[in-house]
C-alpha cells in the first residue's frame, strides 16, 4: 500500500475519531446544557460550511466556486448536502431520541452493507472475501460496544428501524454520491458549501432561533467540539480519506467512531468499558490490518499482471 493510500486511511480515522468527540458533546449539551438539538443543527451546518467555504477561498482563490458553472455539479452538491449531510445528522438524531444512541449507531453501521449491496447491483462489482469479513467486524464490533451493558433487542420498534435505517442510507449517500465532485473541485470547498447551504435550508424547515441552553464555558467547549472538531474537521478530513482510499474502504474505517464515542464517553460522560466493549474495540481495530492488508495483495497482484503481459509483449 503506498503513501496516499496510507495518508487516506488516517484521514478517514480522524474524521471517524472526532464524529465520536462530536457525538459525546452532543450528548453532554442535550443532558447537562439542555440545548435544543434543532437549533444546534442549524448553527453547525451554518458556521461549520461558512469556516470552511472561508478554508477554501484561502487556499483556492475564486477556483473555489468552481463547482457552480455546472448546472449538473450544482444538482449533485444540492443532494450530498440535502440527503447526505443534513438528513443523515438529522435522522440520526430522531433515532436516539425514540431508542437511544446504541440502537441508533448500531442500525446506522449498516451503511457499508449497503454500499457493498449498491456497488454489486449497480456495477456488479464483488467485493472481495477482505471486505465481507471487515464489514461483519465492523457491525459486530459496534453492536458489541454500543451496547456492552446487555443486548436487549426489546428497545427497537418501527419508528426507530425507520429513522435508524434512513441515517444509514443517508450515510451511503456521503460516502458515495460525491466522490466524482470531490476529485473534480476538491474536498474543502464541496463540503463547504453543501453544509452553508443545507444550514439555510434547515433555518427554514426548523425555524429554531433559540438555543434554550445553559451557556457557560463547557457550552462553548462543547460547541467547539461539535462545530470545529466534529465537523469543518471531521468531515473535511473523511472526505478527503475517501476520494484517496474509496467509498467501501472509509465506509468500515468509519466504524472507529463507536471506539471514540466510546473512549470520550469514558473520559468525559464517566462510562465504564466492559469486556463486551473491548472485544468490540478489538473487532473494529483489527479491520484496519485487514484492509491494508488486502489493498497491499491487489497492488502486488496487479503489478504482476502488468509485468506478465509487458513479457508476453
Amino acid at each position: 500500500m503506498n503513501k496516499d493510500q496510507w495518508i487516506g486511511m488516517c484521514l478517514a480515522m480522524m474524521g471517524a475519531i472526532f464524529w465520536g468527540l462530536s457525538g459525546t458533546a452532543v450528548q453532554y449539551l442535550e443532558s447537562a446544557k439542555h440545548i435544543n438539538v434543532e437549533w444546534l443543527l442549524e448553527v453547525r451546518l451554518l458556521v461549520a460550511g461558512l469556516l470552511t467555504i472561508i478554508i477554501a477561498y484561502v487556499r483556492e482563490g475564486n477556483r473555489t466556486f468552481s463547482v457552480f458553472s455546472s448546472p449538473k455539479d450544482i444538482l449533485q452538491l444540492l443532494i450530498f448536502g440535502a440527503i447526505g449531510i443534513s438528513l443523515g445528522q438529522y435522522t440520526y438524531f430522531r433515532a436516539i431520541g425514540i431508542s437511544g444512541v446504541g440502537i441508533a449507531t448500531v442500525l446506522q453501521y449498516v451503511a457499508s452493507s449497503m454500499i457493498i449491496i449498491y456497488f454489486l447491483l449497480r456495477y456488479f462489482r464483488k467485493p472481495s472475501i477482505a471486505e465481507i469479513v471487515c464489514v461483519g467486524l465492523a457491525f459486530f464490533g459496534t453492536l458489541c460496544i454500543v451496547m456492552q451493558h446487555g443486548f436487549d433487542f426489546a428497545a427497537i420498534n418501527r419508528e426507530a428501524l425507520f429513522w435508524g435505517l434512513l441515517s444509514a442510507a443517508s450515510i451511503s449517500v456521503y460516502t458515495v454520491q460525491p466522490v466524482s465532485l470531490l476529485k473534480r473541485y476538491g474536498t474543502i470547498p464541496i463540503v463547504g458549501f453543501a453544509m452553508f447551504i443545507c444550514g439555510i435550508l434547515a433555518v427554514f424547515l426548523f425555524q429554531q432561533f433559540e438555543s434554550e441552553a445553559i451557556w457557560d464555558g463547557m457550552t462553548w467547549l462543547g460547541l467547539f467540539a461539535i462545530i470545529i472538531l466534529g465537523t469543518v474537521v471531521s468531515f473535511n478530513a473523511f472526505m478527503e480519506g475517501i476520494r484517496r482510499i474509496g467509498s467501501i474502504q472509509g465506509s468500515i474505517l468509519s466504524s472507529i467512531e463507536p471506539i471514540s464515542a466510546t473512549f470520550f464517553g469514558w473520559a468525559i460522560m464517566g462510562d465504564d468499558f466492559t469486556i463486551t466493549g473491548l472485544l468490540g474495540i478489538a473487532c473494529i481495530i483489527s479491520t484496519i490490518f485487514i484492509l491494508a492488508w488486502d489493498r497491499q495483495r491487489q497492488m502486488k497482484r496487479e503489478v504482476l499482471k502488468k509485468l506478465n503481459k509487458e513479457e508476453i509483449v
